[in-house]
């Protein structure tokens, strides 16, 4: 007479049942799969984060205290959690163009084209997302450049601002840098491309330097002419002064002896000649002949 099998160890029941209980959910078992695939494709976005090349990321935790301050993200690839938000910023260098219309001291209007260079600092990236915003260009940077401007333009009259356009530039830089300083944004400065003055003004300001200018050049003219003067009238006092000297130092006896020693050197020359001597007038010799 055969032996029964020995009972199946705990294990092998364990594991039968496991079996036996994957057998009967396995069509709810599918559909959780199902379903886990289609949210992850549907919240891909949401739980894989590309951060761009020049760009940093600031997280910001639904159910861990907000804004991540401690931290901000590279480059690359990140996964969250589907209910977080992953913020990128550009930190390249920016520039933004701008075109503003101030009043000068006196109430006159003029246009200003300029632009704003600036960047955005990885350590003061998540205070930055804070207290402004992903939108902190509109915010924070062209108002208060432009306010900057407006400041800086109205302590000038038109004239001062048509001479004076370099000092106003190293002025709007200062200022706009001392600003910024409290605005988790780094500057580069603020180049002003043109400084359109009403034609009226403009007119009447270049006709005016145009007249200095003529004036300095006939004060300049007139002090070389007034020097001219003054050189030719020391040139004749001195020429004056030699013939009186010359004409005081000759006498009769010493133009003979010139005249002697003169017609010495003539009748030593190859050319022919004659001389008589005692011919001339007072004496001197007389030489006869050609070259």
């Amino acid at each position: 007479m055969t032996q029964p099998p020995p009972p199946p160890s705990w294990f092998a029941q364990r594991f039968y049942a496991f079996k036996a209980f994957l057998k009967r959910q396995a069509p709810f078992a599918i559909l959780a799969a199902l379903l886990l695939a289609m949210g992850f494709v549907i919240f891909f976005n949401r739980i894989v984060v590309s951060i761009n090349p020049g760009e940093l990321g600031v997280l910001w935790r639904r159910l861990a205290g907000g804004t991540v301050l401690e931290r901000t993200y590279s480059e690359g690839l990140h996964f969250i959690l589907p209910f977080n938000r992953m913020y990128r910023y550009n930190v390249r260098n920016q520039k933004i163009t701008d075109t503003l219309d101030v009043l000068t001291v006196d109430g006159l209007t003029v246009k200003v084209v300029y632009s704003i260079r600036y960047y955005l600092k990885s350590e003061n990236l998540p205070l930055l997302h804070l207290k402004v915003g992903p939108n902190y260009a509109d915010v924070v940077v062209k108002p208060e450049v432009r306010s900057t401007i407006r400041t800086i333009f109205g302590q000038y009259k038109p004239e001062e601002i048509y001479t004076s356009q370099r000092a106003i530039q190293e002025q709007v830089n200062q200022v706009a840098r001392e600003k910024f300083q409290a605005l988790y944004v780094a500057l580069d400065g603020v180049p002003i491309h043109q400084i359109e003055l009403p034609k009226v003004i403009s007119n009447a300001i270049e006709e005016k330097l145009a007249t200095q200018q003529r004036d300095k050049a006939y004060v300049y003219r007139m002090s070389i002419a007034k020097k001219e003067a003054a050189r030719l009238q020391i040139e004749a006092q001195g020429i004056k002064n030699y013939n009186k000297t010359l004409g005081e130092s000759l006498d009769p006896d010493l133009l003979r002896w010139y005249g002697v020693k003169a017609t010495e050197q003539l009748s030593k020359s190859n050319n022919s000649k004659v001389v008589v001597i005692g011919g001339g007038k007072d004496g001197l010799p007389i030489i006869l002949g050609r070259d």
